[in-house]
């Protein structure tokens, strides 16, 4: 008899094969499992109306058909129509143009932020195949300390791989975000993508510090967390430096590689207790419009079995 994750392997199997069959796969069929191709030859003898697969069909099935083979979890919650929203026109790592199929190094693809868990709905981003190949299966403390180097490694500068780390560091510290080391976010904030209470605090410190009106309205919504003198004249030197620093910039977010911005935040932190901080990472979450991610969801990410079924 079979065992249950036999069972369920089965089961996830002739599901895929429907939907090769359903979205016109030119995917080699034969090449793969008897539950596969059993849910292949079912749906084709059911003769199921077949749709044509636009580009995040395929890459849908070309990621479930990967996961499948390699024995990874798969959450339902990933689809075409996910692959969509969190699609981007340029790499969040290289911020060159994506390209589309010229197989090249500039061509879109996605991966797993965190490679200790399975492909789930905020572990996944779209970014260059260059930046792929280069991330490969490091974990995130290898990135961090290529980041922190002084010289291009595999094809990515200091600063590539260090917006590579803070892509990485909401999944690879989804279960102990008090443990994450504070990093310059400044990879795009993207939908569906899972970022840390630290990461949300320096994304609106820096959109909103770009205008006058907008560093006194941080000023006073800040201030209702905390009212300490050291804290309010620390919070003011920040939103000051983020204030001139962002002129110029291309990427706001670039504004935390300029010199003084990282060491301006953590004074700031600094003069705050932990009631303080959380207070700040509140108001940080509704001014960026962040969900929590509870941990029934986090269930979906495999990271008990290293993000493999089971």
């Amino acid at each position: 008899m079979d065992s249950i994750p036999d069972v369920a392997r089965a089961e996830v199997g002739r599901s895929l094969g429907h939907d090769l069959y359903l979205y016109r796969s030119h995917l080699a069929v034969d090449t793969l499992d008897a539950s596969v191709r059993e849910g292949f030859a079912f749906a084709a003898a059911r003769r199921t109306a077949r749709v044509r697969p636009d580009r995040f069909a395929r890459k849908w099935l070309q990621l479930r058909c990967n996961a499948y083979a390699r024995g990874r979890s798969f959450d339902c919650n990933v689809t075409p129509e996910l692959l969509s929203a969190i699609d981007l026109a340029d790499c969040p790592v290289t911020r060159v143009g994506l390209t589309h199929g010229v197989m090249t190094d500039s061509d879109w693809s996605v991966d797993r932020l965190n490679n200790e868990a399975g492909y789930a709905a905020n572990n996944l981003a779209v970014m260059s195949t260059r930046a792929n190949k280069a991330k490969g299966r490091r974990t995130f403390d290898e990135v961090l300390a290529l980041a922190r180097s002084a010289t291009p490694t595999d094809g990515l500068s200091p600063v590539e791989w260090m917006r590579l780390a803070s892509m990485m560091l909401g999944p690879c510290f989804a279960t102990a975000p008090a443990t994450a080391p504070l990093l310059p976010h400044i990879a795009p904030m993207t939908s569906h993508r899972l970022l840390l209470s630290g990461q949300q605090l320096q994304h609106v410190l820096c959109t909103k510090s770009a205008t006058q009106a907008g560093k006194n309205r941080l000023a006073k919504a800040f201030r209702r967390a905390n009212n300490l003198q050291v804290s309010v004249l620390r919070l003011g030197v920040l939103a000051e430096t983020l204030h001139t620093g962002v002129k110029g910039l291309d990427h706001a977010c670039d504004v935390w590689l300029r010199p003084g911005a990282m060491e301006a935040l953590a004074h700031w932190l600094d003069s705050m207790d932990t009631g303080a901080r959380g207070r700040v990472a509140e108001i940080a979450r509704q001014l960026a419009g962040g969900l929590h991610v509870s941990s029934s969801r986090l269930e979906s990410w495999q990271l008990g079995a290293r993000g493999y079924a089971h």
